[in-house]
């Protein structure tokens, strides 16, 4: 069964979300085939509260992000920050 991905946009400007899809062609067919994304803003419209791994992206600016930020960590098997708005808190939005 392949992993179930997710992607959530915090505060930031979503850049590193359309970098995953900047990935050359073999490369990100490869990753597309090895797993089934469940939750990604800028790919598709359907949205499914089952995943193994979430990414996140963007700084939790807001205390009312928080409630989302730990909604989303229980669910997940593994929680992944991408870029640096997420993993410094600094944001570019």
């Amino acid at each position: 069964m392949k992993p179930k991905l997710a992607f959530f946009d915090f505060t930031s400007c979503e850049g590193c979300q359309l970098d995953i899809l900047n990935i050359e062609g073999e490369e990100l067919l490869s990753l597309v085939r090895a797993v089934e994304i469940v939750n990604f803003r800028e790919v598709k419209t359907e949205r499914a509260e089952n995943y193994d791994i979430a990414f996140i992206e963007g700084s939790i600016s807001r205390e009312s992000e928080i409630p989302r930020l730990q909604k989303i960590r229980s669910q997940a098997k593994i929680v992944i920050a991408l870029g640096a708005c997420a993993c410094i808190g600094e944001s570019t939005a």
